[in-house]
């Protein structure tokens, strides 16, 4: 996975406080693939973005996130990142359950492989779900098509209050780092003109997050039918 440095998270924090940073168009992103080997055997690989900010990985062996920043975490207590991971652990549950019960009518045939993508700005968020880059779900307004309705309260709880909240915190967390690193002339320089190309590149990050996402992947597991073509990405207001 690409790491960046911390302090390029200047770009991201306009230097005031919460009220400052909603004139800005800030986004918490989650990019995954689930592989389905058969009916029974299922792995769900993913990552976390602010923005072009790598903030976690999903570490499907246990269900649990590993946190690559000290503010990954934002300012959510342990408990509520233990109930965060508990939220999407039982996600990635329903949702292959949703693809199994449904491998005849969609003419999905084993090993297949599912990718997702979802996030949130400071106030809603939507998940998308495709397969061979062909949108299949998308979650928007408390309903999808086809509806799996098990998900729903989940999803819904998840993108209109946990995921605006952890956005806030991450904010938060990663303007105290910089603080404490202190905000020097040189990267405010920086933060300017890093600012300028991620203004005009947004759409070429959305793109380049994904395939570095599937790069990976493709080297974890060479032999399977991991599908990352170059029209699949995604737009999350």
């Amino acid at each position: 996975m690409l790491f960046l440095q911390l302090p390029l998270f200047l770009v991201f924090l306009p230097g005031g406080d919460n009220e400052d940073a909603k004139d800005y168009s800030i986004s918490f992103k989650l990019i995954a693939i689930s592989l389905f080997y058969n009916h029974s055997c299922t792995q769900n690989l993913g990552s976390s973005w602010l923005g072009e900010f790598q903030m976690q990985v999903w570490d499907s062996r246990f269900g649990t996130f590993v946190y690559l920043w000290p503010l990954s975490k934002g300012n959510f207590s342990n408990e509520e990142l233990m109930e965060l991971q508990k939220l999407f652990h039982l996600y990635f549950i329903r949702l292959a359950h949703v693809f199994h019960n449904h491998v005849i009518q969609w003419k999905l045939k084993y090993p297949f492989e599912i990718q997702e993508a979802g996030g949130c700005g400071l106030h809603h968020g939507e998940v998308r779900v495709a397969y061979r880059g062909s949108e299949l779900l998308s979650f928007q307004n408390n309903s999808w098509l086809p509806s799996p309705k098990v998900t729903l309260e989940i999803i819904h709880r998840t993108l209109s209050d946990t995921c605006p909240c952890f956005l806030l915190g991450l904010l938060d967390a990663g303007k105290a780092d910089l603080q404490r690193q202190g905000h020097s002339v040189g990267w405010i320089f920086l933060a300017v003109i890093v600012s300028l190309v991620l203004l005009t590149g947004l759409a070429f990050w959305h793109r380049k997050c994904w395939w570095v996402l599937c790069v990976h992947l493709s080297c974890f597991f060479p032999h399977s039918p991991l599908v990352c073509p170059s029209f699949f990405f995604f737009f999350l207001s």
